[in-house]
């Protein structure tokens, strides 16, 4: 049977900084957006429930996506978004988009229309929590969760971030999220703590950009790493939540957490060879069946 995806987040208008200098104002995307598009590559349906701002240019998603269960609000939250030397980005809400759970699905909205999995786009830690629990209720089988920034910033509650983490099936940070939780460790030192503090989550993979990804089942006397797929880099952005949409869908398809990380690279692979939401929109599934094929003879397996 094919799964019903869901996507929860935010949609987003991003003014971004490049660490040369250079510039790109009104960007259309949002993690929501980036995630959906990773994981249309691989199946369908896929729906976006996230706040929709009528400020949003909803061409470059409507013939693709279900947006049906997107609430509508006045604007859509806008970001300054800085890209640093080394890769690590940082988004910074404009004064009129400060309160993020107002451009945040509410819990409610698990149960705004049917899904069979879902994904939980970076929020604010006690939405998704709630949110989590919500899904649950309505029966989704596997929830995939990046994390959100914000709320890492500083550890401001690291209790109720280790709740959230234990609440997933694929737990999916980016390195420097994890490194947020944990300073200091190097990429599987931080992996081997987020396993030791959720140890029930079916698979924890840590997100390290050119270097790839590195992951652990539960139970597995083994580590993976999947490597990025060569091919040129455009633009980053998007790229992690590219390859949670991805991860998602390959693990519903085959419940296999090899089959979620090839599925997950080859996604991002995507979203990097273009500007924005370019490289993603052109992606054709004949090509993407290429890349993960080559993808597959690349995984390194390393025992614990």
């Amino acid at each position: 049977m094919t799964a019903s995806i869901a996507i929860f987040g935010n949609l987003t208008i991003d003014d971004l900084i490049y660490a040369d200098g250079s510039t790109r104002w009104a960007v259309p995307g949002g993690g929501a957006v980036y995630a959906a598009f990773g994981a249309a590559i691989w199946t369908e349906p896929v729906s976006i429930v996230a706040p929709l701002g009528a400020d949003y240019p909803i061409e470059i998603l409507d013939r693709r996506f279900d947006l049906s269960r997107c609430p509508p609000i006045p604007r859509t939250l806008r970001n300054w978004g800085l890209h640093e030397d080394d890769g690590t980005r940082h988004f910074i809400s404009r004064s009129a988009s400060r309160d993020w759970r107002g451009f945040s699905p509410k819990p409610e909205h698990a149960a705004s229309g049917h899904q069979t999995v879902a994904h939980i786009a970076p929020m604010p830690n006690d939405v998704a929590i709630e949110l989590i629990k919500e899904l649950r209720k309505a029966g989704v089988h596997s929830i995939s969760l990046d994390l959100d920034d914000h709320d890492l910033a500083g550890r401001a509650d690291l209790d109720a971030t280790i709740e959230l983490l234990r609440g997933s099936d694929l737990l999916l940070p980016s390195l420097q999220d994890a490194l947020a939780l944990f300073p200091g460790l190097g990429a599987l030192e931080a992996l081997w703590r987020l396993r030791s503090v959720a140890p029930d989550v079916a698979l924890i993979a840590v997100k390290c950009g050119a270097d790839g990804v590195i992951a652990h089942a539960k139970g597995a006397s083994e580590w993976v790493h999947v490597p990025a797929m060569p091919v040129e880099l455009v633009d980053a952005t998007g790229a992690g939540d590219a390859f949670c949409g991805g991860a998602l869908a390959g693990f519903s398809k085959e419940c296999s957490p090899i089959e979620a990380l090839l599925a997950g690279t080859v996604s991002a692979s995507f979203c990097i060879e273009g500007l924005g939401l370019a490289g993603l929109v052109a992606a054709a599934r004949e090509k993407a069946d290429i890349r993960i094929s080559a993808l597959r003879k690349r995984i390194e397996v390393h025992q614990v």
